[in-house]
């Protein structure tokens, strides 16, 4: 075996060590997530485009869809719920006003930070037992991955992707 198809064969494996515990981890998340998510009221199909417009990089209803990989029929629907619960409020743009922005009010605010600080108590605890080194080390490499994540969905933003 070459050294080249070597080192392909064990970055193949190193993609599969990973793929399990990545996914393992995300649903976990999701499962620590939707109780807290259902006692504000909440959904998972209200709750992410919520955390997703409090962060102020999208504001446009065909930027979220887009994040969201949904049509702009759902993201209208699920913005509608949003906006019925108080949580976002649609405003018309000052740039163009043709167009609308979509603004976390701060009651949406106040249920995401809610929701936010519970899963940390939550997340605490499974975390009890596991040395701080590891921690460490682990925080900083889900923070490479997820930013190396981000560009890639940047990228497949301004493409036009999802």
């Amino acid at each position: 075996m070459s050294a080249t198809s070597s080192t392909a064969a064990a970055s193949e494996r190193s993609e599969r060590d990973l793929l399990e515990p990545i996914r393992d981890v995300s649903h976990g998340v999701i499962q620590l997530l939707a109780p807290l998510v259902v006692e504000v009221g909440l959904d998972p199909h209200t709750f992410w485009p919520l955390h997703h417009l409090s962060q102020g990089r999208l504001r446009h209803p065909s930027e979220l869809a887009r994040r969201l990989g949904v049509s702009p029929a759902t993201c209208t629907t699920t913005v509608d719920r949003l906006v019925e619960k108080g949580y976002v409020v649609r405003r018309p743009s000052e740039d163009d006003r043709r167009q609308i922005v979509l603004e976390v009010t701060p009651r949406g605010h106040r249920t995401l930070e809610a929701v936010w600080r519970q899963f940390g108590v939550a997340l605490r605890q499974v975390l009890v037992g596991i040395p701080s080194e590891d921690l460490a080390v682990t925080g900083q490499t889900l923070r490479t991955l997820s930013a190396r994540i981000r560009s890639r969905g940047s990228a497949a933003l301004r493409e036009g992707g999802p």
